[in-house]
Protein backbone atom coordinates (compact mmCIF):
# COMPACT_ATOMS: atom_id res chain seq x y z
CA UNK A 1 0.00 0.00 0.00
CA UNK A 2 3.13 2.49 0.62
CA UNK A 3 5.07 1.73 -2.53
CA UNK A 4 1.35 2.26 -4.35
CA UNK A 5 0.71 5.78 -2.86
CA UNK A 6 4.33 7.12 -3.30
CA UNK A 7 3.83 5.85 -7.15
CA UNK A 8 0.40 7.93 -7.04
CA UNK A 9 2.12 11.16 -5.28
CA UNK A 10 5.10 10.96 -7.57
CA UNK A 11 2.53 10.80 -10.61
CA UNK A 12 0.58 13.42 -9.49
CA UNK A 13 3.52 15.53 -8.99
CA UNK A 14 5.00 15.18 -12.11
CA UNK A 15 1.60 16.08 -13.54
CA UNK A 16 2.06 19.68 -12.69
CA UNK A 17 5.30 20.21 -12.86
CA UNK A 18 5.41 21.69 -16.08
CA UNK A 19 4.14 24.98 -15.39
CA UNK A 20 6.60 27.28 -16.56
CA UNK A 21 6.65 28.37 -19.97
CA UNK A 22 9.84 28.25 -22.42
CA UNK A 23 11.74 31.23 -22.64
CA UNK A 24 10.16 32.43 -26.11
CA UNK A 25 6.57 33.22 -24.70
CA UNK A 26 7.95 36.18 -22.41
CA UNK A 27 7.39 38.95 -22.78
CA UNK A 28 10.50 42.21 -22.32
CA UNK A 29 9.34 44.46 -20.17
CA UNK A 30 11.24 47.26 -17.91
CA UNK A 31 10.31 47.71 -14.33
CA UNK A 32 11.91 50.36 -12.54
CA UNK A 33 12.26 49.67 -8.82
CA UNK A 34 11.85 51.62 -5.39
CA UNK A 35 15.07 53.32 -5.26
CA UNK A 36 14.47 54.79 -9.60
CA UNK A 37 16.70 52.05 -11.53
CA UNK A 38 15.33 50.57 -14.48
CA UNK A 39 15.54 46.58 -15.22
CA UNK A 40 15.03 45.46 -18.31
CA UNK A 41 14.05 41.29 -18.47
CA UNK A 42 16.00 40.30 -21.63
CA UNK A 43 18.95 42.53 -20.42
CA UNK A 44 19.17 40.48 -16.92
CA UNK A 45 18.69 36.73 -19.18
CA UNK A 46 21.45 38.09 -22.33
CA UNK A 47 23.82 38.60 -18.90
CA UNK A 48 23.06 34.85 -18.21
CA UNK A 49 21.50 35.72 -14.62
CA UNK A 50 18.50 34.31 -13.28
CA UNK A 51 15.56 35.93 -12.61
CA UNK A 52 12.51 35.73 -9.97
CA UNK A 53 9.66 38.16 -10.38
CA UNK A 54 8.24 39.19 -7.27
CA UNK A 55 4.96 41.30 -7.62
CA UNK A 56 4.13 42.29 -4.06
CA UNK A 57 5.25 45.95 -2.74
CA UNK A 58 4.15 47.63 0.19
CA UNK A 59 4.69 51.18 1.50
Amino acid sequence: MKKFTLLLALIFATAFSFSQTPLTTAVDFTATDTEGVEHNLFEILDNGQYVCIDFFFTT
